[in-house]
């Protein structure tokens, strides 16, 4: 006990061996087998642990790699240099400009007619007309138009010749076509849609060649004669011979040749261009009436600039539309010849208008290059009409075309889904 309180331990008998603390204790064998683990694990270190031949390999591995990445990404860059190079050329090049609008005006070209009121002359016995006035003049009434000398008879006798003077102011032809028959008076008057085709049906394919006319002709004037009490120019009321108090011949050069005439045809007619002038036109492949009654029409004949008109009648006739106009301003030309190939202007709406050369075919299909949010994308469109440097277009496909969309000019430099640089 009083050692113990003491603090001192007890002291070691001489002879006695010093032993090991861990030897016959349990937890020594602990130590032992993490000492060996700790040996292999250094042992297996010295065995993994790469030569300096490896080293230098994985190095040079590393090196390729890198040099890889850094050219991957300075050829990334470099493409997205060039593109952007190229996407301002190309933007330069596509030339970009702006949808505009215009009133265009929508028309159909069709066959034509022209009626005024016409005297005919004709002859019941063949001979050579000698025209003294050239085809398509203007005479005044009372004038020596030309000379029928009759055959067998000679340029002295009297009775073997013939004098034709006008008997109202007029144009003068000597090539009747055969519907002078409409533009005597009562049907001149009374012009209707269905009386002009019939005519014109049953009389054109005679139009060449007046034989036979004649007779017709004489009949009608016969029933108008009777009727009104009009002057005619018919055989049985020939010409007078005479020359008219004041009047002499023209001596100006005659350009119209002379032509053989044969007994029974129409050889002159005067055209009274003074008249009312009704131009009958049809409009084929018109799936409804492009006009109405008492429409105001503007009329264009090529070459001879445009007239206006008042739609006289509109009527359904096999193959389209058959339309009366009476003229009310404009185109003398029409006054001067029967058939005339003839534009009617039938309203108008603004339209979009691009540059020449804007409008492009791919696959087939009119269209053009739009950019919306600095991409390009292809519209079909519908070309109406070129003029004056210009192309009016429509969209189609319920892809319209408006005033203020931009559009590429020169589309051989694009194509679909571009980016251009704003």
């Amino acid at each position: 006990m009083a050692m113990a309180l003491s603090g001192r331990k007890p002291a070691r008998r001489e002879g006695a061996k010093r032993q090991p603390l861990s030897k016959g204790r349990p937890e020594s064998k602990g130590f032992q087998e993490s000492a060996r683990l700790a040996s292999k694990t250094s042992d297996r270190r010295q065995q993994d642990k790469p030569s300096k031949e490896d080293i230098r390999r994985e190095r040079k591995k590393h090196q390729r790699r890198f040099r890889f990445v850094i050219l991957f990404v300075s050829l990334i860059f470099l493409a997205g240099g060039l593109y952007s190079v190229l996407s301002f050329l190309l933007t330069s090049l596509a030339d970009l400009d702006m949808v505009k609008t215009m009133a265009w005006e929508y028309s159909a070209s069709g066959q034509a007619w022209s009626f005024q009121r016409e005297l005919i002359t004709s002859t019941d016995q063949r001979g050579t007309l000698i025209p003294i006035v050239n085809e398509g003049e203007r005479v005044s009434k009372g004038l020596e138009v030309a000379r029928l000398n009759y055959l067998g008879g000679t340029s002295l006798n009297e009775e073997s010749n013939r004098r034709l003077y006008s008997p109202v102011a007029g144009i003068v032809s000597y090539e009747p076509d055969g519907l002078e028959i409409i533009s005597m008076k009562k049907d001149y008057e009374e012009l209707t849609v269905a009386l002009l085709e019939e005519k014109i049906n049953q009389l054109m394919p005679a139009t060449k060649e007046n034989q036979g006319l004649a007779g017709l002709l004489q009949d009608k004037m016969a029933q108008e004669g009777g009727e009104d009490g009009e002057e005619s120019t018919s055989p049985e009321e020939p010409l007078s011979t005479d020359s008219l108090p004041g009047q002499e011949a023209p001596a100006a050069a005659v350009k119209t040749p002379p032509k053989e005439v044969a007994a029974g045809t129409v050889i002159m007619k005067i055209t009274d261009n003074l008249s009312d002038c009704y131009v009958y036109i049809r409009l084929p492949e018109q799936e409804e009436a492009p006009l109405t009654e008492a429409d105001p029409v503007i009329m264009r004949l090529e070459g001879a600039g445009e007239g206006k008109g008042t739609v006289f009648e509109c009527q359904e006739i096999p193959g389209g539309w058959g339309i009366l106009v009476k003229l009310e301003s404009g185109l003398e030309a029409l006054r001067h010849s029967r058939q005339h190939q003839l534009t009617l202007v039938l309203g108008s709406e603004d339209k979009a208008v691009v540059n020449q050369g804007t409008v492009i075919t791919k696959n087939g299909q009119q269209g053009i290059y739009v950019v919306k949010k600095n991409k390009v994308h292809w519209q079909p469109v519908q070309v109406l009409e070129e003029r004056d440097g210009l192309q009016v277009i429509e969209g189609i496909e319920d892809q319209e075309i408006a005033a203020g969309d931009i559009v590429v000019t020169r589309p051989w430099v694009v194509w679909e889904g571009m980016r251009l640089r704003g």
